[in-house]
């Protein structure tokens, strides 16, 4: 009835195992394709688990489970294929995540079975209660079919979350969440006895709005497009895999170059960080102006001298005169209540203290925001000037944005929803996409010029970048 198998355990898994086989002629296709971000794209939302879930839903788990395996397999097969790494168990579990929760969302179809099962059967039983006055779930028999579903779905989900066929009916997302929840606990309990820095990462990763970028569909005319090679980056540093064997040395600062990457982001060598808050800054110019507020572009003699992030200020940009006044990033005329207001940007990295971090992942920012209001009391001073002052930090591992930084953004989406006519949620999502996109495009930038200088890449891979970065590799050979 409507493509569900009804039969014995052996025909409900052969009937699986045909969606799995045509599913899989699609994820090879899928592999092949020269833009890894298109790819993952294209695999979340349309090759991975929502081309099982119909089956999750309406055939018992225990029928076909071994068959969601091979399928789950053969989509990070995909993933390796298109990004040209292999993921371990850990990575695939960290991907297999929401990604709102540090993830890829390349849902597992083995993991989400019983709950999907559970979701269907729960929310149907009404419906079919007027077919047959007689149906009920037997709960009752612990080899039932729902029985077994929740016997497995509560061994993979947190004490607070296990469920009773007594209590509430729960929708399938309530139980992937559930699910995620336990996976997630996991990976943050072994990774604070073993690697603190990835506990911290998974913190930061996981904030608010930190995944947003990862949905992001890459077109040129929104400059969200990101080089093959560049995207492959963000994605390795997202799920935390080894850019290299063993630590080294930083060509450009001569300071230790960790084999993740992250002393990248916060070098205070070779410009990147003068580049990265440069391109975040003037999206934001743009967008103010695409949203009629007029603003002004490093309006000069408005704030306090930089602070120091290391041996340079924190644009890292060394100015001519120390004591003098700098411009703003961005001035705007007239902001709420017609007070001009000064937006002065800067990038701090949450793993410079991992204990804060780990503790509170928004910690960073916050405390950045503090210190930059602070700072020779710039805020202070520029109220005492007429104008108004705030900091727009964001975390440089995540993505995740200040408290202060989260409000203006707002603001700008809703006062250009308004003047163009588009919905408000579109217009914000797509600033927060663009904005994490050009971050950690510029973070992988910045880990490519330390940790892949050109001197040492050899001939045949310098052939193949440039090979999937020709317009050609898109359309195809013909």
């Amino acid at each position: 009835m409507l493509g569900c198998p009804i039969g014995d355990d052996t025909f409900c898994r052969a009937h699986t195992a045909k969606r799995v086989e045509k599913a899989c002629n699609l994820l090879k296709a899928l592999g092949e394709v020269p833009d890894p971000a298109v790819a993952l794209i294209l695999l979340r939302h349309c090759a991975s688990f929502g081309k099982l879930v119909f089956s999750t839903r309406l055939v018992p788990h225990t029928c076909h489970a071994s068959v969601l395996h091979e399928f789950d397999s053969a989509v990070f097969d995909c993933v390796g294929s298109f990004l040209s790494v292999s993921l371990s168990p850990e990575d695939r579990k960290v991907a297999s995540l929401s990604t709102s929760l540090s993830g890829l969302g390349l849902r597992q179809a083995s993991k989400h079975c019983p709950g999907a099962y559970l979701a269907s059967s729960l929310s149907s039983q009404v419906l079919c209660r007027k077919l047959d006055p007689a149906y009920a779930l037997d709960f009752a028999s612990p080899t039932s079919d729902v029985s077994l579903a929740t016997a497995d779905f509560n061994s993979t989900v947190l004490p607070e979350d296990v469920f009773d066929p007594t209590g509430e009916p729960r929708r399938q997302q309530e139980f992937s969440k559930c699910a995620d929840k336990k996976c997630l606990h996991e990976l943050k309990a072994a990774a604070a006895l073993n690697d603190p820095a990835r506990r911290a990462h998974l913190e930061l990763t996981g904030a608010n709005r930190a995944g947003v970028w990862l949905h992001t569909c890459p077109s040129p005319s929104h400059y969200n497009k990101v080089d093959p090679f560049l995207f492959r980056t963000t994605i390795l540093r997202w799920l935390r895999v080894p850019l290299a064997e063993t630590d080294g040395i930083c060509t450009l600062c001569e300071g230790v170059l960790d084999k993740f990457g992250d002393h990248c982001l916060v070098c205070p060598c070779g410009g990147d960080r003068t580049k990265r808050h440069n391109l975040l800054r003037n999206f934001v110019f743009h967008f103010a102006a695409a949203a009629g507020l007029n603003p002004e572009l490093e309006k000069p003699g408005l704030l306090q001298p930089r602070p120091l992030v290391g041996s340079l200020p924190e644009d890292g940009i060394r100015p001519a005169a120390p004591d003098a006044r700098r411009p703003a990033d961005v001035y705007l005329p007239r902001w709420r209540r017609g007070t001009p207001l000064a937006l002065d940007f800067a990038v701090t990295s949450g793993l410079r203290d991992i204990p804060a971090a780990i503790s509170d992942a928004g910690s960073a920012v916050k405390k950045y925001e503090d210190f930059k209001r602070n700072h020779l009391s710039t805020e202070r001073l520029c109220t005492e000037d007429g104008f108004a002052f705030a900091p727009i930090v964001v975390e440089a591992c995540g993505g995740s944005w200040g408290p202060s930084a989260t409000k203006i953004l707002l603001e700008l989406a809703k006062t250009k929803s308004i003047l163009s006519g588009e919905s408000q949620d579109v217009v914000r999502t797509q600033l927060f996409q663009s904005l994490g996109v050009i971050l950690h495009r510029e973070n992988a930038r910045a880990v490519a010029r330390r940790m892949f200088p050109s001197d040492t890449i050899s001939p045949d891979l310098l052939n193949a970048a440039s090979t999937l970065q020709a317009p050609e590799a898109e359309a195809g050979d013909e």
